[in-house]
């Protein structure tokens, strides 16, 4: 990782744990930083942010290819595992968080259980947190207004985890593994067309899918979104 501050290179490393999330290190100012806001928090810069960061989406090989057809993949010797269904992030939750995180964290956000699963998204004004059983309660999706406009947050049926867009829709269905939205649009593989079946630039806010300790951590005075 190599981001360039005041036109000077940067080199970074993971150097430990604080408040649960991993911190960064660069060896230019010796500066300690949020792997995720990639705010400064000690050292000669704190304050200042690295600019450019965009969103980590979960997506399946087949969805990177849909969206970027030229994308390079790199394929792994490691065996596969058997395909996973809906339920495996609540499956799989760790029962709780290992003492190396704790010791870290100087307090802890009770309105959700600490190693639950959900969609965090985040703007300049706005921090919201979307539980994953909140959205699979509710036909795996959930359009809720987000500032001036309207936020669908959905289960992805192959990436296998919660997606967040900016849409003008007030409804949706699914058909199959395509979600139908009511303003012609359509969501197959990860990615948009219009009602004429032309591809459409998907807008987002940053967003993490995430458990709720680390998210509530790292914005404190985080919504947390409660369903319909």
């Amino acid at each position: 990782m190599t981001p360039v501050i005041d036109d000077v290179t940067h080199h970074f490393e993971w150097r430990g744990l604080y408040d649960g999330a991993s911190i960064l290190w660069d060896r230019e100012s010796g500066s300690i930083w949020h792997h995720v806001t990639g705010q400064c928090l000690y050292g000669p810069l704190e304050g200042t942010k690295l600019g450019g960061s965009g969103n980590l989406l979960h997506m399946s090989v087949k969805q990177a290819l849909a969206l970027y057809p030229d994308i390079q993949v790199a394929l792994s010797d490691r065996p596969l595992r058997e395909e996973r269904n809906r339920f495996w992030p609540l499956a799989e939750q760790v029962p709780m968080l290992p003492e190396r995180f704790t010791r870290t964290m100087a307090g802890e956000d009770t309105r959700r259980p600490t190693m639950d699963v959900g969609m965090g998204v985040w703007t300049a004004t706005t921090k919201r947190y979307y539980p994953l059983e909140y959205v699979l309660a509710q036909d795996d999706f959930v359009i809720d207004d987000f500032e001036s406009g309207r936020l669908l947050v959905y289960f992805d049926p192959q990436g296998h985890a919660l997606s967040a867009l900016y849409t003008q829709a007030t409804s949706a269905e699914w058909s199959g593994a395509e979600l139908l939205l009511s303003d012609g649009a359509v969501i197959r593989a990860g990615v948009l067309y219009g009602p004429e079946g032309d591809r459409r630039q998907i807008q987002r806010p940053l967003q993490v899918f995430t458990r709720w300790y680390g998210f509530a951590l790292m914005f404190p005075e985080t919504e947390v979104y409660e369903g319909q």
